[in-house]
């Protein structure tokens, strides 16, 4: 470990960074969120008999600003589609991933201290280079909106209503080519959400440290960035990213985020690390030496071994699970903490398998809903808890075109939802319902059955 910090330390210098790196970590998480979710099957079920690896279309000159977009990542890592704007669905949700940061300025929306309810707060300190002022040419404000916020925010482009637009686009529009072009683009904006929820799995985040996004990499006087974030690029890349720990379960969408019993990415991550400007602070050793901490968690222990800390190399504070959460020693008869790269990276081997559990989640949450059909003299379609909403029931010909044969307004705590007679002709029927859950969430709830006609 101590060879891999020294790396770092040469590594670091290289680029500036704002986030968990967009072409690397965020593709790679949403990457393994979407192949521990249940989008393979529903794109499969929807007709994308490919699923996770099936090409989607967006044609150039359909999305040019978007396209435009996408050339300003790099094609090595996988991002940029073809020529003809093609790309496996896998590719278009780790694209989405990567575009969440274009403009840069959105960058300040990804962040929410629990503590406050409150986003990005532009540092006060003196940090030198008029870095306050802008980073990269961009301005940074004094606020920015809190993530849970942005992901439903209209000026954001790639925001939870764009998602269920284009998933709905992509179950009922007509022709092969239209359904293809609108799933690649609500796997762009599942993508992009993943990226704004995953964000908070960096403790600076989410503990009112925006700070830490500026501090000090060592290739220059503008190489600034989150040293934290840029050895998750740098250690996993993009195909390192480990798969989920879990699945993690919730009834309203802010709630991955953010949740009254504590149990959202923030609120977990806030309380459990420290960030490096909200250590415990440098404390004078006494009889009672107690360090007056930034935050109340993580609470450090009764008593702390200052012996231990007395030695030259000091000691680590480690949590119930034995993870590094801070070096602390005594010099001069003050005790301090701080936070090397060693224990960073014990705590990114932690962090990055619970951000991807958060983010399988969320995909699911959008993702779910699923309608049931039967076919006989008529189609009958039936579901449990949906709201208020509509429902609509195609038919699909051998040729892949789709066309309506009912529309129907859905109550709350219908069960049975529409019966229509069964068409003559056709490969498949298809029905999507839009509205809300029993919870008051946006839905779009989706089931397909292969057509067997005489």
């Amino acid at each position: 470990m101590k060879r891999l910090a020294a790396v770092l330390v040469i590594a670091l210098a290289a680029s500036t960074a704002g986030a968990w790196e967009a072409q690397t970590t965020q593709a790679g998480l949403a990457e393994q969120a979407a192949l521990g979710s249940r989008l393979h099957k529903r794109l499969v079920t929807l007709g994308f008999t490919g699923g996770l690896f099936e090409p989607l279309t967006i044609p150039p000159a359909d999305a040019p600003a978007l396209i435009a977009d996408l050339h300003l990542l790099s094609p090595s890592h996988g991002a940029v589609p073809d020529g003809r704007g093609r790309h496996p669905a896998l590719a278009w949700i780790a694209a989405g991933a990567a575009l969440a940061d274009i403009p840069a300025r959105h960058a300040v929306n990804h962040f929410f201290d629990p503590t406050t309810g409150r986003g990005f707060e532009r540092p006060d300190r003196s940090i030198g280079n008029d870095l306050l002022d802008a980073i990269d040419g961009v301005s940074l404000p004094a606020h920015g909106v809190p993530a849970p916020d942005w992901v439903v925010d209209p000026h954001n482009p790639f925001n939870v209503s764009g998602f269920f637009d284009e998933y709905a686009k992509a179950v009922t529009a007509a022709t092969p080519g239209e359904r293809s072009r609108a799933m690649a683009g609500a796997l762009i904006a599942a993508g992009a959400v993943l990226h704004v929820l995953g964000d908070l799995g960096a403790p600076a985040r989410v503990r009112g440290d925006a700070a830490a996004q500026l501090d000090q990499l060592g290739g220059g006087p503008d190489d600034r960035g989150s040293r934290f974030e840029r050895m998750a690029a740098l250690v996993y890349g993009r195909l390192g990213v480990p798969g989920p720990s879990r699945v993690i379960t919730r009834v309203h969408l802010r709630d991955y985020f953010t949740s009254r019993d504590g149990a959202g990415l923030a609120d977990e991550i806030a309380r459990t690390y420290f960030s490096p400007h909200t250590l415990p602070e440098p404390t004078r050793v006494g009889d009672e030496t107690t360090p007056r901490l930034v935050r109340p968690q993580p609470a450090l222990p009764a008593k702390l071994n200052l012996m231990a800390a007395s030695r030259d190399t000091g000691t680590t504070l480690r949590d119930a699970d034995g993870t590094c959460l801070a070096r602390y020693k005594v010099a001069s008869s003050t005790l301090s903490f701080s936070l090397d790269d060693d224990c960073e990276l014990e705590q990114l081997a932690k962090i990055l398998p619970e951000v991807t559990a958060y983010e399988t989640g969320l995909l699911d949450f959008l993702l779910r809903g699923e309608l049931a059909i039967a076919v006989s003299q008529q189609v009958v379609v039936s579901a449990k808890g949906l709201g208020d909403g509509t429902l609509q029931i195609l038919v699909e010909d051998d040729r892949g075109v789709r066309r309506s044969i009912g529309t129907f307004a859905i109550k709350p705590g219908m069960e049975t939802l529409a019966k229509v007679a069964a068409p003559t002709t056709g490969t498949r029927v298809v029905a999507m319902y839009r509205g809300v859950d029993l919870a008051g969430e946006p839905l779009v709830s989706v089931g397909a059955l292969p057509l067997t006609t005489h």
